[in-house]
């Protein structure tokens, strides 16, 4: 079996068709790089890649990730329900293969943030793993603000650890990215039905707030409510930061219960990226029921 040594999937702030062609493409020219899935979000504005591959490899690749997203992408007129500070909003890399160290990894992100910040001139904001100060670790403290409010965050001294130490017109331009190494997590959205849209979301908001971790919910959720037009559909979008703590199953019970609480129903769910096979510990993917919007097939399912 073909070993992956690290993770990475980079949140781009756009979901232009001719982009994500590009980014297809230049991915799957790196023939060490396993490119397993492409997630647009219309609504949310944001498309989500997942590739895997040796270090060297995957970080050749990324580079050529971000060259193509800051050509296309000007921050100054992108909209989107999903929280973002910049066109490469986030790209985080995931240990995958215990034979290198790990501290390695977090060392030669680092180097590789400072050449990318260097040569886009990019302003990078290290984070969770690599992040060299404690205020920096959770991705929502960094974001904070989000795009817009990076001006004043240059304003008061809150500089990026790599890139431009200046508000200029590179980072108006192409706001910031967080990049890092963190642990594996799950992207994973509950769909909510039963009521009408409008009486939903409120619902899915009190939800979001009953399942995140520093409510007193479930162990490393961390989860927002939203409406996506293209589906017609309101969900609450969670990220499992813990998910051998609790993971889609666990997250779907407790959902599904809520949900029943407040006289609707969380009949679904949906899968952002890819997820390790051992997430399916009480339900299928079927009985999750993945690939009701985007196919689900092998190629998503992790070997862990």
């Amino acid at each position: 079996m073909k070993t992956y040594t690290i993770e990475c999937i980079p949140n781009v702030s756009s979901a232009d068709p001719d982009l994500i062609e590009d980014i297809t493409a230049a991915i799957m020219g790196f023939k060490d790089v396993d490119l397993r899935f492409v997630d647009p979000g219309h609504s949310v504005n944001r498309t989500v890649f997942t590739y895997l591959g040796p270090v060297e490899s995957v970080l050749s690749a990324t580079a050529e990730l971000i060259r193509i997203a800051l050509a296309y992408i000007n921050m100054e007129h992108q909209k989107g329900i999903h929280p973002r500070m910049g066109a490469v909003d986030v790209c985080p890399f995931v240990l995958l293969d215990d034979s290198i160290n790990e501290e390695h990894l977090i060392e030669r992100v680092r180097e590789f943030s400072a050449e990318i910040g260097e040569r886009f001139a990019l302003p990078i904001y290290n984070y969770e793993q690599s992040a060299t100060r404690k205020e920096r670790e959770n991705l929502a403290d960094v974001r904070r603000g989000q795009y817009e409010g990076l001006a004043a965050r240059f304003e008061r001294g809150d500089l990026p650890d790599h890139g431009p130490q200046e508000w200029n017109e590179a980072a108006r331009e192409h706001g910031a990215t967080a990049m890092g190494v963190r642990s594996l997590m799950v992207a994973y959205n509950i769909n909510l039905t039963g009521r009408p849209n409008k009486e939903l979301k409120p619902i899915a908001e009190k939800m979001a707030v009953a399942l995140r971790e520093k409510n007193s919910g479930l162990p490393g959720v961390k989860a927002i409510a939203w409406y996506l037009p293209e589906f017609d559909i309101v969900q609450v979008s969670c990220n499992l930061t813990k998910p051998f703590e609790a993971g889609v199953c666990e997250v779907f019970d407790y959902a599904r219960s809520l949900a029943k609480s407040f006289g609707c129903d969380a009949p679904s769910s949906e899968l952002i990226g890819c997820i390790p096979r051992s997430q399916f510990t009480t339900y299928t993917e079927e009985e999750l029921g993945f690939g009701q919007f985007k196919p689900f097939n092998e190629s998503r399912i992790l070997p862990l």
